[in-house]
């Protein structure tokens, strides 16, 4: 029930641990890489490493998924999407 951070350049070593509300089993990032949504259903602001929310539903229910989808609109059309990875796609 931790999220654990680790350096991304060698020598790899952990940063910090960051308490989760349940077990993530999958971390995806928005497409600008400032917040990450692990399944959990936390929102963590990446640079600060703290947890910032906790998603909920329109009853105020706790909600955790791995489907989590990111869409960016300009005039009000869909410019760019992410997926899992975080990846962002233009059509």
């Amino acid at each position: 029930m931790r999220l654990h951070v680790f350096s991304a350049v060698a020598p790899y070593q952990q940063l910090t641990t960051i308490p989760m509300k349940d077990m993530p089993g999958w971390i995806t990032f928005s497409l600008d890489g400032k917040f990450a949504y692990p399944s959990s259903g936390e929102v963590v602001d990446v640079r600060t490493r703290k947890v910032l929310l906790n998603l909920e539903d329109e009853f105020h229910n706790a909600v955790s998924s791995e489907k989590v989808v990111e869409i960016q609109f300009e005039k009000g059309k869909a410019v760019r999407a992410g997926d899992q990875f975080g990846v962002g796609r233009k059509k």
